[in-house]
């Protein structure tokens, strides 16, 4: 667990940051990141957010800073789901869709992948198949990209059934060649392309990951009986 002392960037900084990268909500409006919460009505956070760029951020509160850091990093996604949160409209009991955008906001993880096998072993829970067996296809032709800010914030004290939901991006090969910049910029690209076309109808399409079985996380999923613990990599729920 983070536990040395952190000099927060003040919402000043943190807006200069978005203005040298240009990040702008999908208005076109430029991100600012203003000290406070917006408690409230439904959308009333979301609202703020669409109709004026202003971000309000908690000072040193890790939810709020990889929140602001995603936005700096990830800013056609993040204006997406803000967008499509507004699209989605307000009502007193939160929808289906804007529980499934939520919950990429908060514990996504972007899967990026060039042979479609693996993203289905993944999809179907296959962990021994996909991170044993297919290990060195894994490391050659998949990466992982946490987007949501709340995976973050646990990834300070990481636990071994820490998971994420997995939104795919179809890549071609050529992709893995890219530093890991252009890989971001790429995947923020696309897979806000990809939302804003297709949105997210519930949060059951986007199946889970323990993060501590991604290849190179951990010493400890080089061995293969790391997988075998079932109360952490569990099997496809029957339904």
């Amino acid at each position: 667990m983070l536990t040395t002392p952190v000099n927060w960037p003040d919402t000043a900084t943190l807006t200069r940051l978005a203005a040298e990268r240009g990040v702008v909500n999908s208005n076109g409006l430029p991100i600012h990141f203003v000290s406070g919460h917006t408690p409230g009505p439904a959308l009333a956070y979301e609202t703020t957010v669409h109709n004026s760029g202003t971000v309000p951020t908690r000072s040193h509160n890790w939810h709020d800073f990889f929140n602001a850091l995603v936005w700096l990093n990830w800013p056609h996604t993040k204006a997406a789901f803000n967008a499509l949160h507004i699209r989605a409209g307000v009502s007193s009991v939160r929808s289906r869709p804007r529980d499934a955008l939520t919950l990429l906001d908060e514990s996504g993880v972007v899967v990026a992948y060039s042979e479609s096998v693996l993203w289905e072993k993944l999809a179907r829970a296959d962990w021994n198949d996909l991170f044993v067996r297919q290990r060195p296809t894994v490391c050659a032709a998949m990466r992982f990209y946490l987007i949501g800010h709340a995976l973050h914030e646990k990834a300070l004290a990481p636990y071994p059934s820490m998971t994420g939901k997995c939104v795919p991006v179809l890549v071609p090969d050529e992709f893995f060649a890219l530093d890991a910049a252009r890989q971001r910029l790429q995947l923020d690209a696309s897979l806000a392309r990809q939302l804003l076309a297709t949105p997210p109808q519930t949060p059951a399409q986007f199946p889970p990951l323990p993060l501590l079985g991604i290849p190179g996380v951990t010493l400890a999923s080089e061995h293969p009986g790391f997988y075998a613990d079932t109360r952490v990599f569990r099997p496809q729920r029957v339904i």
